[in-house]
């Protein structure tokens, strides 16, 4: 979860907060902050909504909210919020900071060109940051029936080459020793992706490590593995969901089970670390299938085992490490 506050100085700066406990006076923060915006995501909505309220409680600032739950909940996450942005928000979050959108539930903006969009400004962080994260595109041409990707940020969209490269290259001068690419599909497009690859070799932009998304289509292009290999992009999270065909089909996830164990074998041999993704709790799946799932996961040697459930979703439980 984000929670940033426009600040009380000169014009609109704007500070953002991770919600950590470092070093951060919540106290000055209530008593000099206008506004507050907090993004959340269904998992820590619950938490959101407990900050918008004691914010409310304690201070006059004003609280917009934003993010994948918001945009689902609108009229629920206005029970707690000042204004609610849905969508994607930077064509309109100055308005409704400024107030000339006075509505309670603003509709945002699609960028079509999302070169427009700022580098982010990792300068005005208060809390420890050591890896800088790139968002290269927009979406997913995929759409899994349980992912809210697709739908949240439609149609899929990538940003100019140059303009990732220009915003890696800035990571690297500041020092930043890791790199994250957060695009829910970075391997989406291969040529695309190889093209990143190459131009961050070539011009000395590799990292120590770089996170990614990524498919089980990526183990049918071994010039892509290379790429990624020599590039550093060394970790991945893979969307393997479920062991059981009758599932994968039922979400539309176009992989079948040899595809899986042929990615997991392909990232191994390219020493491309994987966090495997599971669903637990599709409708087909049974008990047997699940605990198939993780031993599947410890079998390709994978360094974390990201599920999700309905009840841990509840609970806000999320066991990461196997």
């Amino acid at each position: 979860m984000i929670l940033g506050g426009i600040l009380r100085r000169s014009g609109h700066q704007v500070e953002a907060y991770e919600e950590l406990n470092v070093g951060v006076n919540y106290k000055k923060l209530l008593k000099d902050t206008d506004v507050f915006c907090i993004s959340c995501m269904t998992s820590n909505a619950p938490r959101g909504y407990q900050l918008a309220d004691t914010i409310h409680e304690k201070s006059g600032a004003r609280v917009i909210m934003g993010g994948m739950h918001p945009t689902w909940m609108p009229e629920e996450t206005a029970q707690h919020a000042d204004q609610v942005i849905v969508g994607e928000g930077e064509k309109v979050i100055l308005d409704v900071v400024e107030g000339h959108r006075k509505e309670k539930i603003v509709r945002g903006i699609a960028l079509t060109d999302l070169d427009e969009a700022p580098f982010p400004d990792y300068s005005i962080l208060k809390t420890p940051c050591e890896a800088a994260n790139v968002i290269s595109t927009r979406g997913c041409p995929f759409r899994c029936t349980f992912c809210t990707t697709s739908r949240m940020f439609a149609p899929y969209r990538q940003r100019s080459i140059d303009n990732v490269i220009a915003e890696i290259r800035m990571y690297k001068k500041m020092g930043f020793k890791y790199l994250n690419f957060e695009d829910d599909n970075f391997t989406a497009d291969k040529e695309r992706a190889k093209e990143i690859c190459r131009r961050m070799i070539r011009e000395g932009l590799t990292f120590k490590e770089t996170f990614f998304f990524g498919r089980t289509d990526m183990a049918d292009d071994e010039e892509l593995l290379q790429l990624l290999h020599d590039a550093h992009l060394t970790r991945v999270l893979i969307g393997i969901e479920s062991l059981n065909q009758a599932a994968l089909n039922s979400i539309h996830k176009g992989q079948n089970i040899e595809n899986i164990r042929r990615a997991g074998a392909a990232c191994e041999k390219y020493h491309i670390r994987v966090i495997a993704s599971i669903v637990l709790g599709l409708d087909e799946d049974t008990k047997e299938d699940m605990d198939r799932s993780v031993e599947f996961a410890k079998s390709i040697h994978a360094y974390q085992l990201q599920p999700a459930d309905p009840e841990r979703v509840k609970s806000g439980s999320f066991p990461q490490s196997l």
